[in-house]
């Protein structure tokens, strides 16, 4: 059978979402000033990190994870699984395999709500190290990663709310503030809001009795439709996995609408993944 494949880009070990309604329909708001809104933000924010690890959370260097991958139909049904094999040397190389058994298909990619097709068996390696991509078909055939598809994954790389809480938290220009309460998933929760002045915002729901992350979104407007883009990914089934709290149920939605799940059957943390396993010389090895 035929494989098609039209590429976006991906990242593993936090990705997806169960979505609501809007993340701030049922929010209760509490008057505070800038200075006292950013200060309690800041402390939960502290509070969340504490609980994914700390300092290990924070400092780690690498992540290989495997699972499964289903996409949601119209129905709300789960069909179409695909085995993966999710391998990240942060902050921006990923390596990510996609193993199909015949007559599966998969409609959207760890990062991007839409993706690779994969309509035969055999498996497919996505590879990213930077400002480079490549890929293997289950053929064995190696290509580059066209440009577009390198940019999404670095838009999608900063978006993504562990590089933001690594990387991003600290910048100039990065302003973070107190949304109020609110109940997702039926759990009391906390929203933060980030904003840099011109990127994309970004909402952060808390859940106040474990101080773990419930759910992530990314919001961004097209100027040209003038219409606003909700990408939500929400969390759950957190286990401790070499110091760091990782969740292994991840479902991804767009505009309301849930669109897969990821479910991770083992994942490590710092295991000294060699840098050549994000080089399309690694491609050449099966």
């Amino acid at each position: 059978m035929r494989l098609r494949v039209r590429i976006a880009a991906g990242l593993v070990l936090v990705l997806a979402l169960a979505t609501s309604a809007s993340p701030a329909a049922a929010q209760q708001s509490e008057e505070l000033y800038p200075a006292q809104s950013a200060a309690k933000a800041r402390a939960i924010l502290q509070q969340m990190v504490t609980a994914l690890g700390g300092r290990a959370f924070l400092n780690a260097r690498d992540s290989d994870c495997t699972g499964q991958l289903a996409q949601i139909g119209h129905n709300g049904q789960l069909n179409n699984y695909v085995g993966f094999h999710d391998q990240w040397l942060l902050p921006d190389k990923n390596r990510k395999e996609y193993i199909g058994k015949g007559g599966n298909s998969l409609v959207g990619y760890l990062i991007g709500v839409n993706g690779p097709v994969i309509t035969s068996k055999g498996t497919v390696v996505m590879l990213f190290n930077g400002d480079h991509g490549w890929m293997r078909d289950n053929k064995g055939a190696i290509s580059s990663q066209p440009e577009d598809a390198v940019k999404m994954f670095d838009e999608q790389l900063k978006s993504s709310m562990d590089y933001v809480l690594r990387s991003r938290l600290n910048e100039k220009g990065m302003k973070v503030r107190y949304a109020g309460s609110d109940v997702v998933e039926l759990k009391p929760v906390d929203w933060i809001e980030f904003t840099d002045g011109g990127g994309p915002t970004f909402r952060l729901a808390v859940d106040q009795s474990t101080h773990l992350p419930l759910r992530w979104v990314v919001l961004t407007r097209d100027p040209e439709a003038r219409a606003q883009d909700e990408i939500a990914t929400t969390y759950a089934q957190f286990h401790n996995v070499d110091g760091i709290e990782a969740p292994f149920n991840i479902t991804r939605g767009q505009n309301g609408r849930e669109v897969y799940q990821i479910f991770i059957t083992g994942c490590k943390f710092d295991s000294n993944l060699s840098p050549e396993l994000f080089t399309p010389a690694s491609l050449k090895h099966r």
